[in-house]
């Protein structure tokens, strides 16, 4: 039996097919799990993971989230890194002086909210990536902010910003200690704890049920896939993905199906 970890969006979903899954890769996954185990692992919290599931009917055992800051055997949690209590007052210190600047999402074990979006009175850029829906976000800030110093089980702030404020926002972010930042979507920063990956729940698995590595096979698209890609001998960066996967990934694919290629 083979283990296949992948990331979700820009891996089972690609921008070529509107970031839906299609039939082709709908009917790889299905047929890969009548006699091998798959692991969605991603930077979406759990909800959209089971959401993500019970809308293509997949069977999924084991969910690796918040880019490898939680793991899950269907609803059971079975570890949790949360961002270390001792940067909170510097990060909630960071948000108020990014709030309206940048959107900003706090999410924990179990839940995300979107506590802001971006407010400018006239464009800052010509045109931006970002998408339209982080300039029109009801805010929330002063109802969740606080939650930054008192919530034990947040690990993960993400920000939402136009690529051309990233160095603002990395050189504000440079005072964190044991923290780490990974640039996880084209206008996407998040701040995790520094140990945070999704290898470790591909670790876990090892571990738990002592599993050949080369039974271990790993595909995704991003930065945030770094590690797995890298640590796995088998594993797969989508051609569409960041310049750090691609140089990672020991094979480069178009879609997912490619994988029946090379793993019989």
């Amino acid at each position: 039996m083979k283990w296949w970890i992948s990331d979700f969006d820009g891996t089972l979903t690609l921008k070529e097919n509107n970031w839906q899954m299609i039939e082709r890769d709908i009917n790889f996954v299905k047929e890969w799990t009548k006699e091998n185990k798959f692991i969605i692992a991603t930077g979406r919290d759990i909800d959209h993971v089971n959401e993500i599931i019970e809308t293509y009917g997949f069977d999924v055992d084991y969910k690796i989230t918040n880019n490898g800051a939680a793991m899950f055997k269907g609803k059971e949690n079975l570890y949790e890194l949360s961002i270390p209590m001792g940067e909170r007052e510097k990060i909630f210190d960071i948000l108020n002086t990014l709030h309206n600047f940048c959107g900003i999402k706090l999410s924990d074990t179990y839940n995300a909210i979107e506590i802001s979006g971006i407010k400018e009175e006239t464009p800052r850029y010509d045109s931006t990536i970002v998408m339209d829906n982080w300039f029109n976000k009801e805010d929330k800030f002063e109802e969740h902010i606080n939650s930054v110093l008192t919530n034990e089980k947040l690990n993960n702030v993400a920000l939402y910003a136009h690529p051309q404020d990233f160095d603002y926002i990395r050189g504000l972010l440079e005072q964190l200690n044991d923290i780490k930042v990974l640039h996880t979507a084209p206008f996407v920063l998040e701040i995790m704890h520094k140990d945070v990956s999704k290898y470790s729940g591909i670790k876990y698995l090892m571990d738990k049920y002592n599993i050949d590595p080369r039974d271990i096979i790993a595909s995704g698209d991003g930065d945030n896939d770094f590690e797995m890609l890298n640590n796995v001998e088998n594993s797969f960066a989508m051609k569409s993905g960041t310049k750090l996967a691609k140089n990672t990934g020991k094979n480069l694919i178009s879609n997912v199906s490619e994988i029946s290629l090379y793993i019989k």
